[in-house]
């Protein structure tokens, strides 16, 4: 994906992604099953993630519940700071699992993701066509025109419905998707993290 698409939509592409991706593996102390996904937080990840000087994209903003939809929102804005197309970005996402007892374990699951404009074009197109109705400027697809994107009342509703993985651990998340210089490998050019919440989905009576 482009990177200023997952800036704002890492709540609602990668990170959900990379939970159905845990499936795979043994998941201690926990469930997996039908699902509900509560979003709690998109932010930036922590101070001194981001190679000094290097950074594409920032975003700002807040989850929060309008009286309008049963899914949380985003209201905030993507600044990005050159044109991004592909071959320029990378992304890895790296996600932890909350423990109540020892807190995060880190490193629950690692993943390359590859080369992020084709990521946006595959697990992302529904989403950046969601993002592009809320804020038409902002593209489906690679390139991203540098420039700043705000978004008002953007609906997490859709990975609500997802349904590309019936099945998911239940649990508290945190994933931090990691976006590099392609041809360095080693330059971190942007970083936001969402916390989400797994919960059983509930039968309609």
């Amino acid at each position: 994906m482009s990177i200023a698409a997952l800036a704002v939509l890492v709540f609602c592409v990668v990170v959900p992604a990379v939970f159905a991706l845990t499936t795979m593996r043994s998941s201690i102390n926990s469930y997996a099953g039908p699902f509900t996904i509560l979003f709690k937080e998109a932010t930036q990840c922590p101070e001194g993630t981001v190679t000094p000087g290097r950074l594409v994209a920032n975003l700002t903003g807040a989850l929060h519940h309008s009286k309008f939809t049963k899914a949380a929102v985003f209201d905030g804005l993507a600044l990005v700071t050159r044109d991004v197309d592909f071959g320029d970005l990378g992304l890895k996402v790296a996600v932890a699992k909350w423990d109540s007892v020892a807190g995060w374990r880190e490193n629950f699951f690692r993943m390359d993701g590859g080369e992020y404009c084709n990521v946006m074009v595959s697990i992302g197109r529904d989403a950046a066509s969601v993002v592009n109705r809320n804020n038409p400027k902002f593209p489906k697809s690679c390139p991203i025109p540098k420039g700043t994107y705000i978004f008002h009342n953007l609906s997490t509703e859709l990975l609500q419905r997802w349904e590309h993985f019936p099945v998911f651990p239940y649990g508290r998340f945190r994933g931090d998707m990691i976006f590099y210089d392609l041809k360095s490998k080693q330059n971190i050019v942007g970083c936001f993290r969402g916390v989400s919440d797994i919960v059983p989905k509930v039968k309609k009576s």
